[in-house]
């Protein structure tokens, strides 16, 4: 079991366990265990180049969760060592992610009947919180996800995660999720194979203005890798000529978990903010992307293959 399994998170809350890379692990109020590309392997070191710099934080066969989702098909997000164990061990969760993965997958062995397809633009509701299909530019057809675990008979607004997934900087990247109001960002920030640098992710971060920002894709691979240090210092100059915003950076170790309040966060600036997405999330009610629908997806150019690292 990993730690999050065994935290209690109260209504308001989320926990964030990073299993390293771009791999984490979400649990809200609701109780669901939410795993997001677990890179529970050494599979990208098959011609031994890339061996992983942090041990594994937990077996793929003694994963328990509820959901899993992949935000693209290579080897350190969709994990072939990971990803089909996980699924077999775990066979009443559901599997979310982007065609090319779920064609993967099946060829993996893992029955159709667990997979869901995952394409920019889609609302995917669940009985404990919603997704938002965000697209991302970096292979065929990667995605990031929105966790909205808002409860709406409880008036407690939030906790929004963005997960950002594997992508490169792009104009409207920031705008697509606006009307979200993500409390908590996720960004990459190792600057290299088709992801943003720490110049960008500072920049992504002021246009999305979270509560939190959670920088992560680095300290996996040493040939991709970057220092969180320098994206704390760099946001932190940037804040400096902007007084009205308020953004706390949280940088994770590896196999750890943070809690995040939204009730301590939404107040002032942060509260109208709320308000605003509130706002725009009732308007969408009714005519939301449910059926796969795809959204404006940024040219990507040619996609990578599996094997290569994002």
């Amino acid at each position: 079991m990993d730690r999050t399994s065994k935290t209690k998170v109260e209504q308001g809350r989320v926990a964030i366990h990073w299993l390293g890379q771009g791999g984490f692990t979400l649990k809200s109020h609701g109780g669901d265990l939410i795993y997001i590309d677990p890179y529970l392997s050494d599979s990208a070191n098959a011609d031994g180049t890339s061996p992983r710099m942090v041990d594994i934080p937990i077996k793929p066969k003694d994963v328990r969760l509820n959901y899993l989702f992949l935000t693209h098909d290579h080897a350190d997000h969709t994990d072939p060592h990971s990803a089909p164990v996980i699924a077999q061990m775990n066979p009443d969760a559901t599997v979310i992610c982007p065609p090319s993965s779920c064609h993967h997958l099946t060829k993996l062995g893992v029955p159709s009947m667990q997979l869901k397809t995952a394409m920019p633009g889609q609302t995917l509701a669940f009985p404990n919180f919603t997704v938002h299909v965000v697209a991302a530019q970096h292979s065929e057809d990667s995605v990031g996800f929105v966790f909205d675990f808002s409860h709406g008979d409880t008036g407690v607004n939030g906790p929004i995660v963005y997960l950002v997934g594997d992508s490169a900087y792009y104009d409207g990247l920031a705008s697509a999720v606006a009307d979200y109001g993500p409390d908590v960002l996720l960004v990459p920030i190792n600057g290299q194979w088709g992801n943003m640098s720490v110049e960008e992710a500072v920049k992504l971060t002021l246009e999305i203005e979270p509560r939190e920002v959670v920088p992560m894709h680095y300290g996996m691979f040493e040939s991709n890798t970057a220092d969180p240090d320098d994206f704390v210092g760099l946001l932190a100059s940037a804040l400096a000529k902007k007084t009205e915003i308020d953004i706390t950076p949280v940088v994770m170790k590896h196999n750890t978990c943070h809690v995040f309040c939204s009730t301590e966060a939404a107040q002032g600036r942060q509260a109208r903010k709320h308000a605003r997405a509130e706002r725009a999330r009732q308007a969408r009610l009714g005519h939301e992307h449910k059926d796969g629908v795809r959204g404006h997806l940024p040219s990507n150019g040619p996609g990578p293959g599996r094997a290569r690292l994002g």
